[in-house]
């Protein structure tokens, strides 16, 4: 369809609408006024025919009634005209015979008059406020309908010319538009075969033609655009030809083929450019290459190493493991997929039961071993199944992940176990001369209990109070004999390497229950001031007190050699301060010389004569607290030295208490 027929179809339908409009307003207005207009004609035709026959009526002059109805239907829009008495009796009648043998219904309005034709009404024959009767008419509506179908008719006539009127101005205003528009259509079919150069005519001064001048302009800048297009294709075909010369060089760089130049490195265009960063590539592909060789270098001493180690990436997954790893974990290794993680590698050895440490709380043993930290972890040891201790470090690495290394340390540990056993038996033999005298004393009761006993019977005078109460005295003081070799016992039994929760308070006091006696024989007095209340620490409870016996035990070297009459050693403890459970020792034996002593803990450090001492007490004592995630630091004061011990609560007693 043509924009034209199209312009002159619109108006006419813009035409159609705007005539039925106005038809529809005016046969409305029409309709309703003179409707209005003959529904009132009849209720007051009615009115005005019971004024005229009420008297009438009143008098029931039949005659007079017949005449003035005869005389009221004789006009040409009353139908018919009925008078009735106050009974509904017929008084008089006239008009059509089909209308009066109609039964009487009353209209409401002339809507409802329409389907009979006439308007139906009454009125009521009414003087001095008495009812005598009532009139009845029919009024035609047939005058009425043929004045509004004559109105429709002249309305349609009047609609149909100016929709022929409007018609042909619309074909006149279609061609005017659609002339320029042709034009425009076949200058955009010109442009779309290639023809740039073509020109349109420009008529009139409207918006069309400036659409016209628009495309003329459109046309220029098109041809201007298009050869400044070729000449920049052909640039580009040649530059084309100059990125896939540079394209080649970095393939064959990726290729590590030998590469001796770079082309166009000397223009300063983006060919120029990206020659440049080719030759940077170059010189970065050389140093990945020299990376990847020092890469398989530091593989190869990982795998040369002794130490196990393994590199896990920022997600916990396995990136690299070395041969003595492998080795060393070949049986959880067997059981696990080669992309596994951390998490996994350490669930499938506590399921398949390598650390016996964490058999009580596995959950727990696991997250604290995934909850690294920025940097370096203090080391751990780890015993694995079925004899061996491990040293673990695990190191966050930015931008790597988490290595992972652990030094078989058994050798080590058993080393230090005997070394920590002789000094407990070097230290049970210093203790010997003190224990025996401890030991004589409940054994010289015994001897002389059980003597006056035997005499007393050998005498007859043995009575049964008497010897019971010997009997009590000779098992209280094998309690006593007992009590002090069960003290030997224990103290002198090999560690088990397993930790738990130390009674801080009993070790204490048992230490210098076993150690009193020789401070005694030696005029030293040895105090001991600890709370009511337990404290627990975890860790090995014989080398905690071995601990403390070398401590003891250097204290009282110490007023030995300082030679002082009346030596004293104290212990005073206080248990969950804000620091944990806090052990002072000291004693007045003179201190420690100011400039050793930041060296007291180093091993084999010793400042006693050859034969006296190892080096190893406190270096041991030292790795003991630290086990226990504790600290010892060592200081003088105004009479000698001073020896302060800091320890975390048992994080078992703790879960307890909770």
């Amino acid at each position: 369809m043509s924009f034209r027929l199209k312009t002159i179809i619109g108006i006419a339908i813009i035409e159609l609408t705007v005539m039925a409009i106005l038809i529809v307003i005016n046969q409305f207005n029409l309709g309703g006024s003179a409707s209005t207009q003959l529904y009132e004609r009849a209720q007051a035709t009615s009115r005005i025919f019971a004024n005229m026959v009420s008297d009438a009526v009143i008098s029931l002059d039949l005659a007079t009634l017949d005449a003035t109805i005869e005389t009221a239907v004789a006009t040409e829009d009353l139908i018919y005209l009925r008078a009735r008495d106050t009974n509904d009796f017929v008084l008089s009648q006239g008009g059509a015979e089909e209308a009066l043998a109609t039964p009487f219904v009353s209209d409401a309005s002339y809507q409802t008059g329409l389907s009979d034709h006439r308007i139906d009404v009454s009125a009521d024959i009414i003087v001095e406020g008495v009812r005598y009767g009532s009139i009845e008419i029919g009024l035609s509506t047939q005058r009425v309908e043929a004045e509004i179908a004559q109105a429709l008719q002249l309305n349609l006539i009047v609609a149909a010319l100016g929709v022929s009127l409007v018609a042909v101005f619309g074909y006149g205003l279609g061609s005017i538009l659609t002339r320029q528009l042709r034009s425009l259509s076949l200058g955009a079919t010109a442009i779309a075969d290639g023809n740039l150069s073509h020109q349109i005519e420009v008529q009139g001064r409207d918006e069309l033609a400036d659409t016209a001048r628009c495309f003329n302009h459109m046309a220029t800048t098109l041809a201007t655009d298009r050869d400044t297009l070729l000449t920049q294709q052909n640039e580009l075909l040649a530059k084309k030809a100059r990125v896939e010369a540079i394209v080649a060089c970095m393939s064959d760089i990726v290729a590590r083929a030998e590469v001796t130049a770079v082309p166009d490195t000397e223009r300063l265009d983006e060919i120029g450019e990206m020659a440049r960063a080719t030759v940077v590539f170059q010189q970065a592909m050389r140093r990945v290459e020299e990376a990847r060789i020092e890469q398989q270098r530091l593989i190869m001493a990982f795998d040369q190493v002794a130490e196990q180690v393994a590199i896990f990436d920022m997600d916990g997954k396995i990136l690299f493991l070395n041969t003595s790893f492998r080795a060393a974990n070949q049986d959880v290794l067997s059981n696990l997929n080669e992309d596994f993680s951390y998490e996994m590698f350490l669930r499938k050895g506590v399921e398949m039961g390598v650390y016996p440490d964490a058999i009580q709380d596995a959950e727990a043993w696991i997250s604290k071993r995934l909850c690294s930290k920025q940097g370096e972890r203090a080391p751990e040891e780890t015993r694995r199944h079925p004899d061996r201790i491990l040293l673990s470090l695990q190191t966050q690495v930015p931008g790597i992940g988490v290595v992972v290394s652990a030094s078989d340390i058994t050798e080590l540990r058993q080393s230090q176990a005997q070394l920590v056993q002789s000094s407990k038996m070097a230290t049970l033999g210093e203790m010997a001369t003190g224990i025996a005298h401890e030991l004589n004393q409940p054994l010289g009761v015994i001897r002389m209990a059980a003597a006056n006993s035997v005499k007393r019977i050998e005498k007859g005078r043995g009575d049964l109070d008497y010897l019971t109460e010997k009997l009590k005295r000779i098992g209280d003081q094998t309690a006593r004999a007992a009590q002090i070799i069960d003290h030997m016992r224990i103290f002198g039994r090999k560690p088990d390497g397993q930790k738990h929760p130390i009674d801080l308070r009993d070790s204490l006091e048992d230490v210098c229950q076993l150690f009193r006696p020789q401070m005694r024989n030696l005029n030293i007095q040895l105090s001991l001031n600890v709370p009511e209340e337990a404290g627990f620490a975890t860790g090995e409870k014989v080398l905690f007190e071995q601990m403390l016996l070398n401590l003891l035990s250097n204290s009282r070297d110490a007023i030995e050699a300082a030679d002082i009459p009346e030596g004293h050693v104290s212990i005073h403890a206080e248990f969950d301060t804000a620091e944990g459970h806090v052990i002072w020792l000291q004693d007045n034996g003179g201190g420690i010389p100011e400039e050793i002593l930041n060296r007291v803990f180093e091993p084999f450090f010793t400042t006693k004569p050859p034969g006296k001492g190892t080096g190893l007490g406190l270096s041991i004592g030292f790795g003991t607290i630290k086990d226990m995630s504790g600290s010892i630091s060592a200081k003088n004061n105004e009479i000698g030295a001073c020896f302060k011990i800091t320890l975390p609560p048992s994080e078992a007693v703790l879960a307890e208490a909770v």
